[in-house]
């Protein structure tokens, strides 16, 4: 089972990510939301997607209700919501709902 390292700050995210010169994962979820819950259960536990995340990104994860600064700034309107950012902070791609470790590695991708 993979084991993602999550941060929890987008502002301290983004500064990794300009110094590691690392694209970023951010993850938006809600507690009680079935769809977040089985993303987080299934996809984020497969051992390929935790690699890719731990070694290629800063994965960030917030809950989005304790986050409406961050859910407003990326004009976010369902969960979970994955958005991807260049070292920047300029989107690159995103993707909404659940969705299976190797659809979601082939999402990744698409960020170019």
């Amino acid at each position: 089972m993979g084991q993602i390292n999550w941060r929890d700050n987008w502002t301290s995210a983004l500064e990794e990510a300009q110094k590691l010169d690392r694209r970023i994962v951010l993850e938006l979820y809600m507690e009680g939301c079935s769809h977040c819950a089985r993303l987080h259960s299934e996809t984020h536990a497969d051992e390929k997607v935790a690699q890719t995340l731990n070694s290629g990104y800063v994965p960030v994860r917030l809950e989005g209700r304790g986050h409406m600064d961050v859910v407003k700034q990326f004009n976010v309107t369902g969960a979970p919501t994955t958005l991807v950012f260049d070292k920047d902070g300029k989107e690159l791609h995103r993707f909404a709902g659940f969705v299976p470790p190797q659809e979601y590695l082939e999402e990744l991708k698409k960020a170019g």
